[in-house]
């Protein structure tokens, strides 16, 4: 294991100094703490200053990453982990990534240097090499997220059949030129269960896919409102139905439509995924996927203190989702 010496050694700079940079002191210059924090990473080194003032007792304090805090499936997915943690004596502390990769990794190093007993990571940003090396340094439960075949706890719905079946719904109904749309990145479309679920439908009606109508990075309802745009761009080849994999961005597809009188289903059939409340209150309702959110967030969340406590891990309830037909498709 590093010591502080090990960097001092490769920095060049005195135990003193690497001190300060360590707790952000002004006489340190914004060079030197890149250098020292480079080296520092480069090391594995991480100062354990809150273990030790705790002596080992740890901190009570149970890390949540997620995207976007205004997603509301994170807000009843957070809900539901905080209640299962607070029975049990712990806190949670909620980290935002707004998909960018430096933010990620940070909250992932405050497990590395003890600030937190306990990690549950739901956001979908980077497996850098880096990062899964910073995972596989402590205590990590994964909901929702895929990570290759790493070691690592993983709560997951099975989203592959989910989409598959809504997906062969739309077919079933008619629909042949069937959208994807989803807040996933370019480079995370071939790792996403959820498009493969809507891939191999397609391919059990003999659809060909189509790269058009795969729509990516749309998160909120304004970029369901743009989403409606780009299919509409599409001329005589548009989209005749949309797989959303957000019932926030359904809403702006339908909302824009509306706007647009364009009528919904038998011009565009929409969708979404998750049954959030708002589902059931548009007009017409929002055929969407429904996840067992409250029954995830509560059993990724014992998971999580079995984990740091050493116990046997709980066994595994049945996290189904179904298809809500409502009036949209």
């Amino acid at each position: 294991m590093a010591k502080i010496s090990d960097v001092a050694e490769k920095t060049g700079y005195s135990i003193t100094t690497i001190s300060r940079a360590i707790n952000d002191h002004p006489y340190v210059s914004d060079k030197a703490k890149k250098k020292i924090f480079d080296v520092m990473r480069e090391l594995d080194y991480y100062p354990n200053n809150v273990a030790q003032q705790l002596r080992g007792k740890g901190t009570k304090l149970i890390g949540v990453i997620i995207s976007f805090v205004t997603n509301p499936f994170f807000t009843y997915l957070v809900d539901a982990i905080e209640k299962v943690a607070y029975q049990a004596g712990y806190q949670i502390v909620v980290l935002q990534t707004l998909e960018e990769a430096d933010r990620e990794q940070k909250f992932i190093e405050m497990l590395k240097k003890r600030q937190l007993d306990g990690l549950i990571m739901t956001s979908l940003d980077n497996d850098s090499p880096e990062v899964l090396k910073l995972i596989e340094s402590g205590k990590i439960v994964v909901c929702n997220r895929y990570l290759g075949d790493k070691d690592i706890p993983l709560i997951r719905i099975d989203e592959k059949k989910a989409t598959y079946e809504a997906t062969y719904y739309l077919l079933s109904k008619g629909y042949r030129k069937i959208a994807y749309v989803s807040a996933n990145k370019p480079s995370r479309i071939h790792v996403d269960p959820r498009f493969a679920g809507y891939h191999e439908a397609l391919t059990a009606f003999n659809i060909d896919l189509n790269w058009d109508y795969v729509l990516l990075r749309r998160a909120s309802i304004g970029d369901g409102r743009s989403t409606l745009t780009d299919i509409l761009a599409m001329g005589e080849n548009k989209p005749d139905a949309v797989l959303v994999i957000s019932d926030e961005v359904a809403s702006g597809i339908l909302s824009q439509c509306h706007l647009l009188n364009i009528k919904v289903p038998e011009t565009l059939a929409i969708i979404g995924f998750d049954d959030q409340p708002i589902a059931d209150v548009l007009y017409p309702g929002l055929t969407t996927i429904r996840q067992p959110i409250q029954e995830l967030g509560e059993y990724v969340a014992t998971v999580m203190i079995a984990h740091i406590e050493h116990k046997a891990l709980p066994e595994k309830p049945e996290l189904k989702t179904k298809l809500i037909i409502r009036g949209t498709a």
